[in-house]
């Protein structure tokens, strides 16, 4: 309880931070921002996929 209880509020920050990026860049035409909102959703995707694969992994 404890790891998922840090990792989702963590997740939905960075979540909204990269969907902010994401709206600042295609509104101001920056580059920059698009690429760092792309970054921050493929940590998210790959941190999810890593969660999952401890997750479903039998002990």
């Amino acid at each position: 309880m404890g790891l998922t209880a840090f990792l989702i509020p963590a997740a939905l920050a960075l979540a909204l931070w990269g969907g902010a990026m994401a709206v600042g860049g295609f509104r101001q035409r920056n580059r920059l921002k698009l690429c760092s909102a792309v970054g921050a959703f493929t940590l998210l995707a790959v941190g999810a996929a890593v969660l999952m694969e401890f997750i479903t992994r039998p002990l």
